[in-house]
């Protein structure tokens, strides 16, 4: 008991602190809610719009909102994320509320399993609410720590570009996923196509994130051509079931190989 007065308890303070501290955005987000520069938007829980929105950008604001989750709902089989949404159509809101202010949308999330999606000027469509979405989904199924420590970088990313239709074609999961016919008796693809960067370089933040303009896209369509050529062996289903066996205590990377190897090579029946 001691210890835990002495140590852990200063600890456990000390580290919500620390967190929030390094990140002001963080702060702002969590205390949105009373903001006199935001409001809720009527009718969609959770959704905290900046006054300075015309009445137009709301209504569009809600209908991207739902076309967004049911896409989350088809991907994923059902939606467990239950991120903030903040929508700010000024850029200096955005960048007081989105860490480094750039792209059209960010995802925030916290060890406690707090999270918040912030929208930008440009993020009032249901391609970037997707993405940002499919973020939180997996941050819902799989917990911050998880995320962070076992989900390589370029998954995560690439997983979120499936249901961003401004950059993959939504006909690789939409439609069953079926393995192409000049692949059908062929061993397991190489992880990242030539002339791509290879994925044990797109692991972590700072690989994703850390080189210039094309460095960033060129990490952008690795992540994007791969998990497309995983999705179309290990179908649609193998999402949650990957997620799941994660959420399990299993690697990432194992599963990751066994899914798509269970597919090439399915079992007899007996």
């Amino acid at each position: 008991m001691h210890f835990i007065r002495r140590y852990l308890l200063p600890l456990l303070i000390a580290l919500p602190i620390g967190f929030v501290w390094l990140y002001p955005q963080l702060l702002r987000c969590m205390r949105v809610g009373a903001s006199d520069a935001f409001q809720t938007l009527p009718g969609v829980p959770g959704v905290y719009v900046s006054r300075m929105a015309t009445v137009r950008q709301q209504t569009q604001l809600r209908e991207h909102i739902k076309t967004a989750r049911a896409r989350i709902r088809r991907f994923w089989g059902d939606q467990r994320g239950r991120a903030v949404l903040i929508y700010c159509p000024q850029q200096a809101d955005y960048e007081r509320y989105c860490i480094g202010g750039e792209g059209a949308g960010c995802s925030l999330g916290t060890p406690w399993g707090e999270s918040f999606l912030v929208l930008g000027p440009e993020g009032n469509n249901a391609d970037v609410m997707a993405h940002e979405l499919c973020h939180d989904e997996l941050f819902a199924r799989l917990g911050w720590w998880r995320v962070k420590q076992q989900i390589p970088v370029w998954f995560n990313e690439g997983l979120a570009l499936m249901v961003d239709y401004r950059f993959t074609d939504p006909a690789v999961w939409e439609q069953p996923g079926q393995l192409p016919p000049e692949h059908a008796d062929s061993e397991l693809m190489p992880l990242a196509p030539p002339a791509m960067r290879p994925l044990t370089s797109l692991e972590t933040t700072r690989d994703f994130f850390g080189g210039d303009y094309d460095d960033v896209m060129l990490a952008y369509q690795t992540a994007a051509d791969e998990v497309s050529r995983w999705l179309l062996v290990a179908g649609r289903s193998g999402v949650p079931a990957l997620t799941n066996a994660v959420a399990n205590g299993e690697n990432f990377g194992v599963v990751y190989r066994r899914l798509e190897r269970d597919k090439r090579n399915p079992a007899p029946v007996k």
